[in-house]
């Protein structure tokens, strides 16, 4: 037989073996289906003592039996809620700048507005230029937030845009006087860097949640400082801040509960109602109804910048109502620092901002 005839067979032999090799070996996978229980008794030896499967506590019988309370939940009490005064500084929000008249020294200002950045900045220098007369931050935005998302932009190319802060000093009769201001910084695909103007926190209701903290920072600050604007500001009709975040305003302690809804319709706002009490930014006509008519736009605009109309819409709910028309019920909280009055702001987007705005609308 040829070399070339005996390889081949033995090419068959193995090909046959590797096909037909699970029926050579033995398969017990059922066997335990054939087996059957060993029922033979076992037996023990005369005297043994009876076997018992049991939970074994030591000690058991020195346990106290006293039953157990049949609830034993613990009582939870909410926290409270506490307020705390803003100092009463003179405001002015105006188109373009936030100006602040502070009791503070330049120095301590100086301090207050870098903590302030390095809040919002994180880690890093966040101070790009410092004067006497001026403090300007770098440039904040999410390109300072991870490796990841800065790879992200790198290859991308699509930047996001990044804010600036300007804080302007300037000597006041009594401290000093701070303006806040912020800009926007776009790049493009070319990494050409287009700087926006400057612009008040009033521009957006994001803004004005920051400028609403850098007023809580400087208050923080002015009332640690001065014994008598912390005197003042609690003892007089005035904002206080709550822990939640919101804001109240402490009324005068001659008011009676009774007098709040004529002290509502005295301010800049319009009552809706007495009872429950209940207020608005527009009058009664103005504001935003379920069922009310509202008009749905196109995407685009006219090359004048005119709006163009597509039809009316019968408004099914309040979720997407601007804050300016809604209706807000206003409570009256006894605590022993006063008589407070609190706007529910919470429909909104910004509810903070909404209960400011209230606020600063009532102490006009």
């Amino acid at each position: 037989m040829g070399i070339a005839k005996m390889n081949k067979l033995a090419a068959a032999v193995a090909v046959t073996i590797t096909v037909t090799g699970c029926s050579l070996i033995d398969d017990k996978a059922d066997v335990y289906q054939q087996s059957q229980a060993n029922n033979a008794e076992l037996i023990v030896p005369q005297g043994s003592v009876t076997a018992r499967d049991r939970f074994v506590i030591p000690n058991e019988d020195k346990i106290s039996d006293t039953p157990l309370a049949p609830d034993l939940s613990i009582p939870t009490k909410a926290i409270p809620d506490s307020f705390s005064p803003l100092a009463d500084l003179d405001i002015s929000w105006q188109e373009d700048i936030l100006w602040i008249n502070t009791p503070l020294e330049p120095e301590t200002l100086g301090a207050v507005i870098k903590n302030f950045l390095v809040s919002i900045h994180g880690e890093g220098d966040p101070i790009a230029v410092n004067t006497e007369t001026e403090i300007i931050s770098t440039p904040i935005g999410d390109q300072d937030i991870g490796t990841l998302l800065k790879f992200y932009y790198n290859i991308t190319r699509l930047y996001p845009d990044r804010t600036e802060y300007r804080f302007e000093l300037a000597e006041a009769e009594s401290g000093t006087r701070v303006g806040f201001q912020h800009r926007v910084i776009s790049k493009d695909q070319s990494n050409d860097i287009e700087y926006g103007d400057w612009l008040s926190p009033e521009s957006s209701d994001k803004d004005y949640a920051l400028g609403l903290q850098f007023i809580s920072a400087v208050s923080r600050e002015s009332l640690a400082q001065d014994n008598k604007l912390a005197a003042e500001s609690e003892s007089k009709t005035n904002i206080w801040v709550t822990s939640e975040g919101g804001y109240v305003l402490r009324l005068d302690a001659s008011l009676a509960e009774s007098d709040v809804a004529s002290f509502i319709d005295q301010s800049d706002l319009y009552l809706i109602s007495r009872d429950p009490l209940e207020l608005a930014f527009v009058t009664e006509g103005e504001v935003a109804k379920v069922g009310d008519l509202r008009r749905i736009n196109l995407p685009t605009k006219t090359k004048d910048g005119e709006e163009l109309f597509l039809f009316n819409m019968k408004r099914r709910n309040l979720d997407n109502v601007e804050w300016q028309k809604r209706v807000y019920p206003v409570d009256l909280v006894q605590r022993a620092e006063g008589l407070f009055l609190e706007a529910d702001t919470s429909a909104t987007e910004q509810p903070e901002v909404v209960s400011y705005r209230i606020m600063s609308a009532l102490k006009k």
